[in-house]
């Protein structure tokens, strides 16, 4: 569509002023003009009508502001880039996530921080959801949109991976098979779980995803002091109990989440320590991390046609200054 519109639109009401900018521009160059006349000007001097002068200075401005509120006309094909992280969340969903220290439980409360996070990656920012308890399983592979990523995480429960244990290993290796071969500098890891390596070789798994030049972030679900797992049966809830018949009680583990952040240069954050742990981890952490560039792609923009006010601008102020240089020389 042929249609002139103007990229900075909102600045328009500034040309109202002009108006004002005239009448206090005339009443400047008038006294001058008088008081030239009463103190120095000499009879063949000629003096600048306050009028005209204060047109054209008037006219200046209004053009200038035009010009800076970038007009565009017509359409045009603009190539654009998109830059941006690759963010792999490593979703803990084994039962232990179900102890409610945190309200309602760790699980719901971790898949609200990966809700409340999924707004601020724009742009060419991809993500990816990798859920585990004794195995791990790619729910998500990377993309950019986020309306959908957020649409499957309703769906995410203890039972989409049906191997109970929390083995942090298989979810690290996960991401990093995940994780783009030749944009590794610029992909984080961020495991959301209550810290319990069963397994054991979590520290080990983080080893290796440093070495590839990957960074993982660790949040930690639960308190230290622990909480009873509490489980839907046809009676009602009940806890879950041990092969002895004793109530199992499940405390995060932040030594271990520490140590395996630590090891690839991340952070450990605790869940119960802030209202949006991974927000926060997002600007703190993310944000200033060296972006990579996708693919570009082209876009119908509109043209830019500034400089059909620029050119009579730049004419107007040259005749301007070689004016106000002859009278006053």
């Amino acid at each position: 569509m042929n249609e002139l519109v103007f990229a900075r639109g909102f600045l328009w009401p500034w040309l109202l002023v002009l108006p004002v900018a005239w009448a206090l521009l005339w009443a400047l160059f008038d006294r001058s003009r008088r008081a030239a006349r009463r103190y120095g000007a000499r009879g063949g001097d000629r003096l600048a009508a306050p009028l005209w002068r204060s047109l054209r200075v008037v006219v200046l401005l209004g053009l200038g502001l035009v010009c800076w509120m970038d007009p565009r006309l017509g359409d045009e094909q603009v190539t654009v880039e998109r830059r941006g992280l690759d963010v792999v969340f490593c979703l803990d969903v084994s039962r232990s996530m179900l102890a409610r220290d945190l309200a309602p439980t760790r699980l719901e409360r971790a898949l609200q921080d990966v809700r409340a996070v999924l707004p601020q990656l724009a742009g060419g920012d991809r993500a990816a959801l990798v859920l585990f308890a004794g195995q791990a399983r790619l729910r998500i592979p990377l993309t950019h949109d986020m309306l959908a990523f957020g649409a499957l995480l309703d769906g995410v429960s203890i039972d989409a991976v049906p191997v109970g244990g929390t083995d942090l290993a298989a979810a690290l290796r996960q991401a990093h098979e995940v994780a783009d071969a030749d944009g590794t500098s610029t992909t984080a890891v961020v495991l959301l779980t209550d810290g319990e390596d069963l397994a054991g070789a979590g520290r080990q798994a983080a080893t290796e995803l440093a070495d590839a030049g990957i960074v993982v972030h660790t949040i930690g679900y639960g308190s230290s002091m622990g909480s009873k797992i509490t489980l839907e049966a046809e009676a009602g809830e009940q806890f879950l109990r041990d092969r002895s018949g004793a109530e199992v009680v499940s405390r995060m583990d932040p030594e271990s989440l520490r140590a395996v952040a630590a090891v690839t240069g991340g952070e450990f954050v605790r869940a119960d320590a802030m209202v949006l742990p991974l927000v926060e981890l997002h600007r703190k952490r993310l944000v200033p991390m060296q972006k990579r560039s996708y693919d570009a792609g082209e876009e119908t923009g509109k043209r830019a046609r500034y400089q059909w006010v620029l050119l009579p601008l730049l004419v107007l102020l040259l005749f301007e200054i070689a004016m106000a240089g002859g009278r006053h020389r």
